[in-house]
Protein backbone atom coordinates (compact mmCIF):
# COMPACT_ATOMS: atom_id res chain seq x y z
CA UNK A 1 0.00 0.00 0.00
CA UNK A 2 2.80 2.42 0.90
CA UNK A 3 4.73 1.64 -2.27
CA UNK A 4 1.62 2.29 -4.37
CA UNK A 5 1.18 5.66 -2.66
CA UNK A 6 4.78 6.67 -3.42
CA UNK A 7 4.42 5.52 -7.01
CA UNK A 8 1.23 7.51 -7.55
CA UNK A 9 2.94 10.58 -6.09
CA UNK A 10 5.77 10.29 -8.66
CA UNK A 11 8.43 9.61 -6.03
CA UNK A 12 9.42 6.20 -7.42
CA UNK A 13 10.04 7.51 -10.93
CA UNK A 14 12.17 10.39 -9.66
CA UNK A 15 14.23 8.13 -7.43
CA UNK A 16 14.75 5.58 -10.19
CA UNK A 17 16.05 8.25 -12.54
CA UNK A 18 18.37 9.64 -9.86
CA UNK A 19 19.75 6.22 -9.02
CA UNK A 20 20.13 5.31 -12.67
CA UNK A 21 22.08 8.49 -13.46
CA UNK A 22 24.17 9.24 -10.38
CA UNK A 23 23.31 7.55 -7.09
CA UNK A 24 24.55 4.16 -8.27
CA UNK A 25 28.02 5.71 -8.42
CA UNK A 26 27.61 7.23 -4.96
CA UNK A 27 26.63 3.79 -3.65
CA UNK A 28 29.91 2.32 -4.90
CA UNK A 29 31.89 5.09 -3.21
CA UNK A 30 30.02 4.56 0.04
CA UNK A 31 30.63 0.80 0.06
CA UNK A 32 34.29 1.01 -0.95
CA UNK A 33 35.05 3.65 1.67
CA UNK A 34 33.67 1.37 4.35
CA UNK A 35 35.54 -1.66 2.98
CA UNK A 36 38.77 0.35 3.03
CA UNK A 37 38.18 1.22 6.69
CA UNK A 38 37.25 -2.34 7.61
CA UNK A 39 40.13 -4.08 5.81
CA UNK A 40 42.82 -1.56 6.75
CA UNK A 41 41.70 -1.12 10.36
CA UNK A 42 41.20 2.60 9.84
CA UNK A 43 39.08 3.63 12.81
CA UNK A 44 38.76 7.37 12.31
CA UNK A 45 35.07 7.14 13.04
CA UNK A 46 34.34 4.34 15.48
CA UNK A 47 30.60 4.86 15.18
CA UNK A 48 30.65 3.74 11.53
CA UNK A 49 32.49 0.53 12.39
CA UNK A 50 30.24 -0.29 15.34
CA UNK A 51 27.06 0.43 13.38
CA UNK A 52 27.91 -2.09 10.67
CA UNK A 53 25.81 -5.24 11.06
CA UNK A 54 27.42 -7.35 8.34
CA UNK A 55 25.04 -6.46 5.51
CA UNK A 56 25.50 -4.06 2.62
CA UNK A 57 23.71 -0.69 2.70
CA UNK A 58 20.18 -0.71 1.26
CA UNK A 59 19.98 -0.21 -2.48
CA UNK A 60 16.96 1.36 -4.16
CA UNK A 61 16.74 -1.27 -6.90
CA UNK A 62 17.03 -4.04 -4.31
CA UNK A 63 14.23 -2.54 -2.23
CA UNK A 64 12.03 -2.25 -5.32
CA UNK A 65 12.60 -5.89 -6.22
CA UNK A 66 11.11 -6.93 -2.86
CA UNK A 67 7.60 -5.95 -3.99
CA UNK A 68 5.55 -7.19 -6.90
CA UNK A 69 4.73 -3.67 -8.06
CA UNK A 70 8.39 -2.71 -7.85
CA UNK A 71 9.38 -5.62 -10.10
CA UNK A 72 6.68 -4.59 -12.55
CA UNK A 73 7.96 -1.00 -12.66
CA UNK A 74 11.53 -2.23 -13.05
CA UNK A 75 10.43 -4.34 -16.00
CA UNK A 76 8.61 -1.43 -17.62
CA UNK A 77 11.51 0.98 -17.20
CA UNK A 78 13.95 -1.38 -18.89
CA UNK A 79 16.82 -0.40 -16.62
CA UNK A 80 17.84 -3.97 -15.89
CA UNK A 81 18.13 -4.79 -19.59
CA UNK A 82 20.44 -1.78 -20.00
CA UNK A 83 22.49 -2.96 -17.03
CA UNK A 84 22.94 -6.38 -18.59
CA UNK A 85 23.96 -4.90 -21.92
CA UNK A 86 26.54 -2.65 -20.27
CA UNK A 87 28.05 -5.55 -18.31
CA UNK A 88 28.51 -7.64 -21.44
CA UNK A 89 29.94 -4.73 -23.41
CA UNK A 90 32.49 -3.58 -20.83
CA UNK A 91 33.24 -6.80 -18.99
CA UNK A 92 36.92 -6.67 -19.99
CA UNK A 93 37.46 -2.96 -19.29
CA UNK A 94 40.73 -2.30 -17.49
CA UNK A 95 41.86 1.23 -18.46
CA UNK A 96 39.02 3.76 -18.43
CA UNK A 97 38.38 4.60 -14.76
CA UNK A 98 34.95 6.09 -15.46
CA UNK A 99 33.79 2.93 -17.20
CA UNK A 100 35.27 0.80 -14.42
CA UNK A 101 33.41 2.80 -11.78
CA UNK A 102 30.16 2.58 -13.73
CA UNK A 103 30.65 -1.16 -14.24
CA UNK A 104 31.04 -1.67 -10.50
CA UNK A 105 27.96 0.44 -9.78
CA UNK A 106 25.88 -1.64 -12.19
CA UNK A 107 27.21 -4.87 -10.71
CA UNK A 108 26.10 -3.73 -7.25
CA UNK A 109 22.65 -2.88 -8.64
CA UNK A 110 22.35 -6.30 -10.28
CA UNK A 111 23.48 -8.03 -7.09
CA UNK A 112 20.95 -6.23 -4.93
CA UNK A 113 18.16 -7.08 -7.36
CA UNK A 114 19.27 -10.72 -7.44
CA UNK A 115 19.32 -10.89 -3.64
CA UNK A 116 15.51 -11.05 -3.58
CA UNK A 117 13.11 -13.79 -4.59
CA UNK A 118 11.28 -11.45 -6.94
CA UNK A 119 14.43 -10.00 -8.51
CA UNK A 120 16.25 -13.25 -9.30
CA UNK A 121 14.09 -13.94 -12.41
CA UNK A 122 15.51 -10.75 -13.95
CA UNK A 123 18.99 -12.27 -13.78
CA UNK A 124 17.79 -15.57 -15.21
CA UNK A 125 15.92 -13.89 -18.05
CA UNK A 126 18.96 -11.83 -19.09
CA UNK A 127 21.36 -14.75 -18.40
CA UNK A 128 23.67 -12.32 -16.64
CA UNK A 129 24.99 -14.64 -13.91
CA UNK A 130 27.50 -16.40 -16.25
CA UNK A 131 28.76 -12.97 -17.35
CA UNK A 132 29.32 -11.92 -13.72
CA UNK A 133 31.13 -15.19 -13.02
CA UNK A 134 33.37 -14.66 -16.04
CA UNK A 135 34.28 -11.16 -14.83
CA UNK A 136 35.01 -12.49 -11.34
CA UNK A 137 37.41 -15.10 -12.70
CA UNK A 138 39.06 -13.24 -15.60
CA UNK A 139 39.00 -9.49 -14.96
CA UNK A 140 42.51 -7.98 -14.67
CA UNK A 141 41.21 -5.34 -12.23
CA UNK A 142 41.23 -6.61 -8.61
CA UNK A 143 38.56 -4.16 -7.44
CA UNK A 144 36.17 -5.45 -10.12
CA UNK A 145 36.85 -9.02 -9.03
CA UNK A 146 36.16 -8.04 -5.44
CA UNK A 147 32.91 -6.37 -6.46
CA UNK A 148 31.82 -9.52 -8.29
CA UNK A 149 32.67 -11.59 -5.20
CA UNK A 150 30.30 -9.52 -3.06
CA UNK A 151 27.66 -9.46 -5.81
CA UNK A 152 27.71 -13.25 -6.09
CA UNK A 153 27.34 -13.40 -2.33
CA UNK A 154 24.20 -11.28 -2.61
CA UNK A 155 22.82 -13.57 -5.30
CA UNK A 156 23.51 -16.60 -3.10
CA UNK A 157 21.48 -15.12 -0.24
CA UNK A 158 18.38 -16.88 -1.59
CA UNK A 159 18.01 -20.65 -1.83
CA UNK A 160 17.29 -20.51 -5.56
CA UNK A 161 20.29 -18.26 -6.18
CA UNK A 162 22.54 -20.59 -4.19
CA UNK A 163 21.40 -23.53 -6.33
CA UNK A 164 22.13 -21.64 -9.55
CA UNK A 165 25.63 -20.73 -8.40
CA UNK A 166 26.26 -24.29 -7.29
CA UNK A 167 25.83 -25.36 -10.92
CA UNK A 168 28.78 -23.09 -11.77
CA UNK A 169 31.00 -24.52 -8.98
CA UNK A 170 30.41 -21.68 -6.54
CA UNK A 171 29.32 -22.95 -3.14
CA UNK A 172 27.12 -20.95 -0.79
CA UNK A 173 27.53 -21.23 2.96
CA UNK A 174 24.52 -22.16 5.09
CA UNK A 175 23.61 -21.48 8.69
CA UNK A 176 22.63 -24.30 11.10
CA UNK A 177 19.03 -24.00 9.88
CA UNK A 178 20.09 -24.64 6.28
CA UNK A 179 19.48 -21.07 5.09
CA UNK A 180 22.03 -19.21 2.93
CA UNK A 181 24.19 -16.69 4.75
CA UNK A 182 25.05 -14.54 1.74
CA UNK A 183 28.64 -15.77 1.45
CA UNK A 184 29.65 -17.67 -1.67
CA UNK A 185 33.11 -18.99 -2.55
CA UNK A 186 34.42 -20.75 -5.68
CA UNK A 187 35.44 -24.38 -5.58
CA UNK A 188 38.55 -23.56 -7.62
CA UNK A 189 39.72 -20.77 -5.34
CA UNK A 190 43.21 -20.68 -6.86
CA UNK A 191 41.98 -19.54 -10.26
CA UNK A 192 39.83 -16.88 -8.64
CA UNK A 193 42.72 -15.20 -6.82
CA UNK A 194 45.22 -15.56 -9.69
CA UNK A 195 45.69 -12.47 -11.84
CA UNK A 196 47.13 -13.04 -15.32
CA UNK A 197 50.56 -11.61 -15.97
CA UNK A 198 51.02 -8.59 -18.17
CA UNK A 199 53.78 -7.04 -20.22
CA UNK A 200 55.21 -3.96 -18.50
CA UNK A 201 55.10 -0.74 -20.46
CA UNK A 202 58.53 0.52 -21.45
CA UNK A 203 58.62 4.26 -20.89
CA UNK A 204 60.28 6.25 -23.64
CA UNK A 205 62.44 8.83 -21.91
CA UNK A 206 62.30 11.15 -24.90
CA UNK A 207 58.55 11.54 -24.55
CA UNK A 208 58.97 14.01 -21.68
CA UNK A 209 61.30 16.31 -23.62
CA UNK A 210 60.49 19.09 -26.04
CA UNK A 211 62.63 20.89 -28.57
CA UNK A 212 63.80 24.02 -26.71
CA UNK A 213 62.78 27.46 -27.94
CA UNK A 214 65.27 29.51 -29.93
CA UNK A 215 63.76 33.01 -29.72
CA UNK A 216 65.27 34.96 -26.83
CA UNK A 217 61.92 36.32 -25.64
CA UNK A 218 60.44 32.82 -25.51
CA UNK A 219 63.47 31.59 -23.58
CA UNK A 220 62.99 34.32 -20.98
CA UNK A 221 59.30 33.46 -20.53
CA UNK A 222 59.97 29.73 -20.20
CA UNK A 223 62.81 30.45 -17.78
CA UNK A 224 60.56 32.57 -15.58
CA UNK A 225 57.83 29.91 -15.62
CA UNK A 226 60.32 27.25 -14.58
CA UNK A 227 61.66 29.51 -11.83
CA UNK A 228 58.16 29.62 -10.32
CA UNK A 229 58.82 26.10 -9.05
CA UNK A 230 61.63 27.47 -6.86
CA UNK A 231 60.12 28.96 -3.72
CA UNK A 232 63.18 31.16 -3.19
CA UNK A 233 62.88 33.06 -6.47
CA UNK A 234 59.19 32.46 -7.23
CA UNK A 235 58.17 36.03 -6.31
CA UNK A 236 60.84 37.54 -8.53
CA UNK A 237 59.83 35.24 -11.39
CA UNK A 238 56.19 36.23 -10.95
CA UNK A 239 57.06 39.93 -11.16
CA UNK A 240 59.15 39.29 -14.26
CA UNK A 241 56.26 37.50 -15.96
CA UNK A 242 53.87 40.32 -15.07
CA UNK A 243 56.22 42.90 -16.61
CA UNK A 244 56.81 40.80 -19.70
CA UNK A 245 53.09 40.33 -20.24
CA UNK A 246 52.56 44.09 -20.13
CA UNK A 247 55.20 44.82 -22.78
CA UNK A 248 54.17 44.82 -26.45
CA UNK A 249 57.13 42.73 -27.62
CA UNK A 250 56.09 39.87 -25.32
CA UNK A 251 52.33 39.92 -25.82
CA UNK A 252 52.37 37.59 -28.81
CA UNK A 253 54.02 34.95 -26.64
CA UNK A 254 51.06 34.89 -24.25
CA UNK A 255 48.65 34.37 -27.15
CA UNK A 256 50.67 31.62 -28.82
CA UNK A 257 49.22 28.07 -28.67
CA UNK A 258 52.75 26.68 -29.02
CA UNK A 259 53.98 28.56 -25.95
CA UNK A 260 50.82 27.58 -24.11
CA UNK A 261 51.61 23.94 -24.86
CA UNK A 262 55.14 24.44 -23.54
CA UNK A 263 53.68 25.87 -20.32
CA UNK A 264 51.25 22.97 -19.97
CA UNK A 265 54.10 20.53 -20.55
CA UNK A 266 56.15 22.17 -17.80
CA UNK A 267 53.20 21.99 -15.41
CA UNK A 268 52.69 18.30 -16.15
CA UNK A 269 56.36 17.33 -15.71
CA UNK A 270 57.38 19.48 -12.73
CA UNK A 271 56.03 20.11 -9.27
CA UNK A 272 54.00 23.25 -8.74
CA UNK A 273 51.56 24.24 -6.05
CA UNK A 274 47.96 24.61 -7.19
CA UNK A 275 47.92 28.46 -7.03
CA UNK A 276 51.07 28.56 -9.17
CA UNK A 277 49.50 26.24 -11.74
CA UNK A 278 46.46 28.48 -11.98
CA UNK A 279 48.67 31.55 -12.28
CA UNK A 280 50.61 30.03 -15.19
CA UNK A 281 47.43 29.09 -17.05
CA UNK A 282 45.91 32.54 -16.48
CA UNK A 283 48.97 34.17 -18.04
CA UNK A 284 47.83 33.10 -21.50
CA UNK A 285 44.97 34.92 -23.21
CA UNK A 286 43.55 31.95 -25.06
CA UNK A 287 40.02 30.61 -25.32
CA UNK A 288 39.67 26.87 -24.97
CA UNK A 289 37.84 25.70 -28.07
CA UNK A 290 38.18 23.09 -30.78
CA UNK A 291 40.62 25.21 -32.76
CA UNK A 292 42.95 25.57 -29.77
CA UNK A 293 42.80 21.84 -29.07
CA UNK A 294 43.79 21.14 -32.68
CA UNK A 295 46.73 23.53 -32.42
CA UNK A 296 47.85 21.96 -29.14
CA UNK A 297 47.81 18.51 -30.75
CA UNK A 298 49.89 19.86 -33.62
CA UNK A 299 52.36 21.43 -31.19
CA UNK A 300 52.69 18.13 -29.34
CA UNK A 301 53.80 16.44 -32.56
CA UNK A 302 56.06 19.22 -33.79
CA UNK A 303 57.87 19.94 -30.51
CA UNK A 304 58.41 16.35 -29.47
CA UNK A 305 62.04 15.22 -29.44
CA UNK A 306 62.35 12.09 -31.57
CA UNK A 307 65.09 9.54 -31.15
CA UNK A 308 66.34 10.25 -34.67
CA UNK A 309 66.51 13.99 -34.01
CA UNK A 310 70.08 15.28 -33.60
CA UNK A 311 70.30 18.36 -31.40
CA UNK A 312 73.21 20.72 -31.16
CA UNK A 313 75.25 20.96 -27.98
CA UNK A 314 73.53 24.19 -26.94
CA UNK A 315 70.07 22.75 -27.60
CA UNK A 316 70.89 19.64 -25.60
CA UNK A 317 71.92 21.70 -22.60
CA UNK A 318 68.70 23.68 -22.81
CA UNK A 319 66.61 20.53 -22.50
CA UNK A 320 67.35 20.50 -18.79
CA UNK A 321 65.67 23.06 -16.59
CA UNK A 322 68.91 23.31 -14.64
CA UNK A 323 70.93 24.22 -17.74
CA UNK A 324 71.14 27.63 -19.42
CA UNK A 325 67.34 27.58 -19.75
CA UNK A 326 66.99 27.46 -15.99
CA UNK A 327 68.75 30.81 -15.41
CA UNK A 328 68.00 34.10 -17.12
CA UNK A 329 70.79 35.67 -19.05
CA UNK A 330 72.63 38.66 -17.56
CA UNK A 331 71.05 41.93 -18.55
CA UNK A 332 67.62 40.47 -19.31
CA UNK A 333 64.33 41.44 -17.80
CA UNK A 334 64.81 38.87 -15.06
CA UNK A 335 67.97 40.43 -13.68
CA UNK A 336 66.52 40.89 -10.23
CA UNK A 337 66.30 37.11 -9.88
CA UNK A 338 70.08 36.95 -10.18
CA UNK A 339 70.38 39.44 -7.36
CA UNK A 340 69.02 36.78 -5.02
CA UNK A 341 72.03 34.56 -5.67
CA UNK A 342 74.86 35.09 -3.18
CA UNK A 343 78.04 36.63 -4.67
CA UNK A 344 80.79 34.20 -5.46
CA UNK A 345 84.05 34.69 -3.55
CA UNK A 346 86.99 36.04 -5.51
CA UNK A 347 90.43 34.49 -5.68
CA UNK A 348 91.86 36.90 -3.08
CA UNK A 349 89.28 35.90 -0.51
CA UNK A 350 90.12 32.26 -0.94
CA UNK A 351 93.79 32.78 0.08
CA UNK A 352 94.49 32.27 3.79
CA UNK A 353 95.48 35.44 5.66
CA UNK A 354 97.58 35.75 8.80
CA UNK A 355 95.95 37.23 11.90
CA UNK A 356 96.74 40.87 12.49
CA UNK A 357 96.93 40.65 16.30
CA UNK A 358 98.87 37.98 18.14
CA UNK A 359 97.69 37.32 21.69
CA UNK A 360 100.19 36.44 24.43
CA UNK A 361 99.40 34.73 27.75
CA UNK A 362 99.29 37.02 30.81
CA UNK A 363 101.72 36.20 33.63
CA UNK A 364 100.92 37.48 37.12
CA UNK A 365 102.70 36.73 40.41
CA UNK A 366 100.41 36.41 43.42
CA UNK A 367 101.12 35.65 47.02
CA UNK A 368 100.28 32.29 48.52
CA UNK A 369 101.91 29.15 49.75
CA UNK A 370 104.77 29.68 47.35
CA UNK A 371 106.01 33.10 46.36
CA UNK A 372 107.01 31.75 42.98
CA UNK A 373 103.47 30.58 42.07
CA UNK A 374 102.29 31.99 38.75
CA UNK A 375 98.84 32.06 37.25
CA UNK A 376 98.54 31.80 33.48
Amino acid sequence: MGFRYLYDAGYIDREMDMWFNERNIYYVVQVEVFLAKAFNNIANDDDDILAFDGTVPPHFYGEMAKTELGCQILQEKGHFAEFSQFIRKHSEECEDMELIMKLKSILWAVGNVGATEGGLPFLEEEEIIPAVLAIAEKSPVPSIRGTCFFVLGLISSTSQGAEILDDYSWEATLNPLGMPTGLCVPVDFESFITIPSWTPVVVDRTESRLIPPTVEAEIEVITAIQNLANTVIANAASRSLARMKSRPEYRRIFTSPTMFFRALHIISTQRYRLPIRRYIIDLFNLELNQDLVTKLKHAAKVLKVHSSCQLSESDTSRLSMFGPLGRPRRGSISDEEDELDPPKPTGDLLEPQKPVITLQPVNKIVGGFDDTTQVH
